[in-house]
């Protein structure tokens, strides 16, 4: 019995672990705020740091072969992240609103993520996120 009980733990255990696994396999692009997240998580990235990191958005323009431009940049590396301009993946809406989408994570979203995270650091250097 007690056999038992231990695999059904592990069971358990082993299930949570992928299901904690798969809440991060994708990114959460909130429309509305435009702020980037790791899955369903609280670790979210502003677009908005896009404008005083421009200088630092090279990374993001040659991944998806178009220039993050203005005036509004934090929109237009939204517009890139829903829809690259060659297609390599698509945004799916979560929600009927279409405020929520879906990112897989792959080469270009995760070069968009560590180009915002690095923007982050070097506007706050202090701060941990």
């Amino acid at each position: 019995m007690r056999l038992v009980t231990l695999l059904a733990i592990a069971l358990t255990l082993s299930g949570c672990l992928v299901l904690e696994t798969r809440q991060e396999a994708f990114y959460t692009l909130d429309s509305r705020y435009l702020t980037l997240c790791r899955g369903t998580s609280d670790t979210c990235l502003e677009l908005a740091l896009i404008a005083p990191g421009i200088i630092m958005a090279d990374p993001i323009e040659e991944a998806y072969g178009e220039p993050v431009s203005g005036p509004n940049y934090p929109l237009s590396l939204a517009r890139m992240l829903l829809k690259p301009a060659d297609q390599s993946y698509s945004a799916m809406a979560t929600d009927e609103n279409g405020r929520y989408y879906v990112l897989p994570i792959n080469d270009k979203t995760r070069v968009a993520w560590n180009t915002l995270n690095g923007i982050h650091d070097w506007i706050y250097p202090d701060e941990n996120h």
